[in-house]
């Protein structure tokens, strides 16, 4: 079963970074370059050289995950527009990994082992961010397809297909949240989706930070 969650994280971070042949990035590339991107409006500055993904301050958003007979729950707070996010993942009832964004730096929790491993740099947060406006023209025009709007977890979603090779993926998303992803793979489908989503939630600044205790290492190692 290892395995086969190694082979869909990969299958899923492929299918961002293709959409991301613009300047929209997956949260595996990201974060090792500064963005360009403008900015969402918002009243508070971002830490210095990060971005602000979204127009609302702060959210939790729940999500299960169906990939391909395997269930999984994964929980995403974010905090300061995006600057700062933190990706639960669960194995049943207990948290198991986490991705998190300080806010400076990119981390991957495992909390079997207390390690923090840190991969660098964090100017895009953790999560993919959904904006039709930051995929360039030339996908537009030859691989991604604007869809009707659905309806995820009780908000009104615009939606876009990737069209990469023979396997598309859809993405939707509310205020640049992504709340739903369906990857096609030759394996089969994965689907991503939000089940809850609470907007401009407090949020305690301990989420954003390492666990006490951990050992901190760089990726890798």
């Amino acid at each position: 079963m290892k395995t086969i969650q190694v082979l869909i994280s990969t299958l899923l971070a492929l299918a961002l970074i293709s959409c991301g042949g613009s300047k929209q990035k997956s949260a595996v590339t990201a974060d090792s370059t500064k963005s360009s991107v403008s900015q969402p409006t918002a009243n508070a500055e971002p830490v210095s050289g990060s971005v602000k993904k979204y127009p609302i301050k702060s959210g939790i958003v729940t999500f299960d995950m169906d990939m391909m007979s395997i269930k999984q729950k994964t929980i995403l707070y974010f905090d300061d527009y995006g600057v700062k996010e933190a990706e639960e993942k669960y194995d049943g009832d207990a948290v198991k990994e986490m991705d998190l964004c300080d806010g400076k730096t990119r981390y991957t929790i495992m909390y079997a082992k207390k390690t923090a491993y840190s991969s660098g740099d964090c100017y895009r947060g953790t999560a993919y961010k959904f904006d039709w406006n930051e995929i360039s023209k030339a996908d537009k025009q030859y691989k991604v397809k604007k869809l009707a709007n659905v309806n995820i977890a009780g908000k009104d979603c615009e939606s876009y297909s990737l069209n990469s090779g023979d396997y598309p993926t859809v993405f939707a998303g509310w205020q640049n949240v992504l709340l739903y992803q369906e990857t096609k793979t030759k394996y089969g489908t994965i689907i991503k989706k939000a089940v809850k989503v609470e907007g401009d939630a407090s949020i305690p600044a301990e989420k954003f930070k390492i666990p006490e205790g951990f050992t901190v290492k760089a990726s890798g190692m």
